[in-house]
Formats: C-alpha cells, sequence, structure tokens
C-alpha cells in the first residue's frame, strides 16, 4: 500500500494544473486562425423554411 502525503498530494496537484497551463499555451501559439464572416451579404435578406416537404 502507498501511503501519499498532504504535501505531495499538494505538488502533483501544482505540476498538474502547471502542465495543462503550459500546453494550452502552446497550442494556442501554433494555431494560426483568422477571423472571417460567415455570410458577406449586405442589405439582403435570407429567408431560412424549416418545414419538411409533407407539409
Amino acid at each position: 500500500m502507498i501511503i501519499i502525503g498532504k504535501k505531495r498530494i499538494i505538488i502533483l496537484s501544482l505540476l498538474a494544473v502547471i502542465f495543462i497551463f503550459a500546453c494550452s499555451i502552446a497550442t494556442n501559439k501554433v494555431e494560426n486562425t483568422v477571423q472571417t464572416v460567415a455570410l458577406p451579404v449586405t442589405n439582403k435578406v435570407i429567408v431560412l423554411d424549416a418545414r419538411t416537404w409533407s407539409t
């Protein structure tokens, strides 16, 4: 049986939080995203019909 002390639990949890934080920063630097507009339409009316063919 392995006995884990309070100090060791705190250290392991802090290391896990630091690891997750470092991974999130690393993935944000890798992704180069450009924000675009999904529908570049101006002064137009878009009608979405949600009915099925049977109605």
